[in-house]
């Protein structure tokens, strides 16, 4: 048995022995591959624009209400079309999710923006604090887009579209434990990136504050109607309390700017750029090619053999 060992040991030290040659014998081939790959990892990584981060950290407000001071009444407020919070969803996870939402981002965000500056960016010159755009999607002297697509797509784009593309800078993150949100957005430029964090910030707090009152308006129409038509004092109770409920959040969504979100720490201008690293694609790029070369090597020497 332990001579049966001693074989295959020395069978192995045989084969790699084996490889080590054909490898120093393919050298040149392997050097070459190499050096191709590293050249284009570094010009590839050259082509890449800088990008820059603009992150906030946000905190809910304590608007979330609870329906327990209705008691056995939260049954009846439903029944009447009456919507009142039941603790299971805050208002800081909808508006999350909403920040996500395809509705938000066409309604809230792109109409406050250069749609260009989401779609058609090439690169941000830091010196004069200008932009460039692919001068093939779009002409800055003009303000046309002139790419050049087939259908479904068009040559200014879609709000699906770029709703794709705004999901690709956007990072939304949310601390299920304390509620706290982190919220960044990506650019070529730093100021856009910042900029458009602000615009997130402020429009979400409108967005669900315009949602919040005209459902709780609605609801008070709705209750001040039902209350002349029923001649029962304890349901006129009920829709009294019920009422009193959606008058105070209308009061609430009135008078707080910070309707969801509370600003702890505001987004600013980065001054170093997020990606790309050009120093580890070179690195996997010239790995990743000596891998390749070695592979390609040992296959052409087997292949030689075999015929």
């Amino acid at each position: 048995m332990s001579q049966d060992n001693n074989i295959n040991h020395f069978n192995d030290e045989v084969d790699l022995k084996e490889l080590a040659n054909i490898i120093w014998a393919k050298k040149i081939l392997i050097v070459s591959m190499t050096s191709v790959f590293a050249i284009f990892s570094i010009i590839y990584s050259l082509y890449l624009p800088d990008v820059y981060k603009s992150s906030t950290l946000l905190a809910p407000t304590s608007q979330d209400g609870s329906s327990s001071n209705l008691g056995g009444f939260a049954g009846l407020a439903n029944m009447a079309g009456v919507s009142l919070p039941t603790g299971n969803i805050t208002k800081g996870q909808i508006a999350v999710k909403r920040i996500e939402s395809h509705e938000f981002f066409s309604k809230y965000f792109l109409p406050n923006i250069n749609l260009e500056n989401l779609m058609a960016v090439k690169e941000w010159q830091p010196e004069k604090n200008t932009i460039l755009y692919h001068k093939n999607i779009f002409d800055s002297d003009s303000g046309k887009w002139i790419r050049n697509v087939s259908f479904p797509k068009t040559k200014k784009p879609s709000s699906q579209e770029s709703f794709r593309e705004y999901k690709k800078i956007l990072s939304v993150d949310e601390d299920m434990e304390t509620g706290l949100v982190y919220l960044s957005i990506k650019h070529e430029s730093p100021r856009i990136a910042q900029k458009w964090v602000d615009i997130i910030i402020y429009n979400i707090n409108e967005c669900m504050r315009e949602i919040d009152k005209e459902d709780a308006q609605n609801s008070i129409d709705f209750l001040s109607e039902s209350i002349k038509t029923t001649n029962s004092q304890s349901i006129k109770l009920v829709f009294s309390r019920l009422m009193e409920s959606q008058m105070q959040t209308l009061m609430l969504a009135s008078s707080n700017d910070a309707y969801v979100f509370k600003t702890i720490n505001s987004p600013i201008i980065a001054e170093e750029k997020s990606e790309p690293n050009r120093a580890l694609i070179c690195v996997i790029g010239t790995i990743l090619g000596a891998l390749f070369s070695v592979i390609v090597a040992l296959i052409n020497h087997f292949r030689k053999i075999a015929k």
